[in-house]
């Protein structure tokens, strides 16, 4: 059986010269390395020698080299900097260290830093030097093989993650990608003072071309509408395709005035230009189009939409193919409604927000540890939480409401003491829909670690938790804690406590009202504690009404609540 030397040697095949530069002022280690390699055939060696690490590197400067053999005590370097140097110098050469010095420490350190073999004068013959040296090539161009393979996979994968921002369809940005456009340019116009204009495109009648047409036709109307969009643009400008026949186009620093004269060109090159189908027939196309000024507080796609909707919906019902631009804010006022519209446009503009906080205990010497801010609106009739988010949910501005509703409970959180927790209340919802950065901008830049905390409501959680992990992260990673809310409420799903690992988990008032009386609630108790404890996480009781229960709850050893008996919202 052929030995591992002769199998490297028939992998390389033929007659090999492999040249040698040999850094080491011992010329009589010198001359036994040219000694011992001399005698081998194939491969051959071609040494060149130099005394010092300065010499070295001036030879490789010109010279090609295959391996270098570096020895560590030379009169102008010591140790391992001496291979650190000649190998940023010469990153592309392999390495290989021969020194006088058994020392495992540094021959460890030496691999790990990018040699290719630590050996040990005086402790090897010529098969085993033959060897490491063409191992030390070998292994040379396998990690540039490598490198190239992973700069690829990295192409790749940029193409990959750019594709993923583009609608396949049209070549427009996708939801995601608009996304991103939207909140650096936000971010932008912020830091110039300049405006952001969004214009909205849906595409009349659209649903009539599908159904007597076919989706094919429908399709090749969406892909004709961005590219006449794409033509009357700037290289500055984005547009998308955010859902069927809507479109949406941010447009950088530029004004009312010119968004809307840009927006009235986009209304005649799509309806002054009939389709050419193949079939020969010309298929006359118009849009109603919407033009507003993009609001850094309402940093989402969906917020944008929401106030840009209803402008466009004034397009619509004045007859379709027309420009209507948003002039100035709108005032809501709760005192003039005439109907849920008029209210919806009340909660959206943010003006009747309120908030009130209720204490949080330490029930194992009844001390104030913090508050829970909740959102109140003066709104008559839509005053109680629930009843108001019902509405905005039913409206589809359940985002908007809640991000200001976060900045409401924030603003009056600072009137705190520093050493008192902040628990805020957030829709999952939200966390998706608004991009960390623009949730993390509403908290005090010099917020103390662990003093906020997002509550987020497991009721509220739909299927598998993992498309909150990223959110959660990040808010983490900036100190804020994160609290399952309503746990135990009558759906607890045991994922979302596993995956999102919250620091503290609040039980559901459900669970707590009427324990002192209900073994069956106190062994759900107990087997929430349980897992409190193996996730590691705080525990808070909601809902403390009666002195029996929270008698109970000491004794079960819960070590924080809250509830009217403990101190209502105010």
């Amino acid at each position: 059986m052929a030995n591992l030397y002769e199998e490297d040697l028939k992998h390389r095949g033929g007659d090999t010269v492999i040249k040698l530069a040999t850094i080491d002022d011992n010329l009589r280690d010198v001359d036994y390395l040219k000694h011992i390699l001399a005698q081998s055939a194939n491969p051959s060696f071609r040494i060149d020698s130099y005394p010092r690490l300065q010499d070295g590197m001036d030879a490789l400067s010109s010279e090609k080299v295959d391996v270098l053999l570096l020895d560590l005590s030379l009169p102008d370097s010591k140790g391992l900097k001496t291979f650190i140097k000649i190998h940023s110098y010469a990153p592309e050469i392999p390495i290989v260290i021969l020194s006088g010095m058994d020392d495992d420490t540094i021959a460890l350190e030496a691999v790990r830093n990018g040699a290719q073999d630590y050996l040990v004068k005086g402790q090897f013959d010529r098969k085993l030097l033959v060897r490491t040296i063409l191992y030390a090539i070998e292994r040379c161009r396998l990690n540039k093989k490598l490198e190239s393979v992973t700069n690829e996979l990295r192409s790749t994968n940029e193409r990959l993650k750019s594709l993923s921002l583009i609608d396949t369809l049209t070549g427009a940005l996708n939801r995601r990608g608009i996304q991103i456009a939207l909140s650096r340019e936000i971010q932008w116009a912020l830091r110039d003072l300049t405006k952001l204009l969004a214009i909205v495109v849906n595409l009349d009648d659209f649903r009539k071309i599908n159904e007597t047409l076919g989706h094919v036709v429908g399709d090749v109307v969406l892909k004709e509408t961005v590219r006449k969009i794409k033509a009357c643009l700037r290289s500055t400008d984005y547009i998308s395709r955010i859902g069927g026949d809507d479109f949406l186009i941010l447009l950088p620093k530029t004004s009312q005035e010119e968004g809307t004269m840009i927006a009235e060109r986009l209304r005649l090159l799509i309806s002054d230009a009939p389709i050419e189908l193949t079939s020969g027939r010309e298929l006359k196309v118009t849009a109603s189009i919407g033009v507003v000024t993009a609001n850094p507080e309402a940093p989402s796609v969906d917020e944008l939409l929401e106030h840009a909707r209803s402008i466009l919906s004034a397009s619509k019902k004045t007859g379709k193919n027309k420009v209507t631009a948003h002039h100035g804010d709108h005032e809501g006022n709760p005192g003039t409604s005439s109907g849920f519209s008029d209210i919806y446009d009340v909660l959206k503009n943010g003006r009747h927000f309120r908030a009130v906080k209720q204490p949080i205990f330490d029930l194992s010497n009844d001390k104030l540890i913090g508050y829970e801010f909740l959102s109140r609106t003066t709104i008559p009739g839509f005053e109680n939480p629930e009843v108001f988010f019902r509405a905005c949910l039913e409206a589809n501005i359940l985002t908007l409401v809640d991000h200001r509703c976060l900045k409401v409970c924030i603003e009056a959180s600072h009137s705190l003491p520093a050493d008192l927790h902040r628990h805020l209340n957030l829709f999952p919802s939200t966390m998706i829909d608004i991009p960390v950065e623009h949730l993390l901008s509403a908290f005090p830049k010099d917020m103390n670690g662990n003093t906020y905390c997002i509550e987020i409501s497991e009721q509220q959680i739909i299927g598998s938790p993992s498309y909150l992990l990223q959110a959660v992260d990040a808010l983490r990673r900036e100190g804020i804690l994160i609290a399952i809310d309503d746990v135990g409420f009558g759906r607890t799903c045991l994922e979302s406590l596993v995956m999102l690992e919250p620091n503290i988990i609040k039980i559901d008032k459900n669970c707590i009202n009427g324990i002192a009386d209900n073994i069956i609630q106190a062994k759900q108790l107990k087997r929430i504690l349980d897992i409190g404890k193996v996730l590691e996480a705080e525990v808070v009781a909601e809902g403390i009404e009666r002195p029996e229960d929270l008698k109970v709850l000491k004794k079960m050893d819960v070590r924080y609540g809250q509830g009217y008996l403990l101190g209502r919202p105010g």
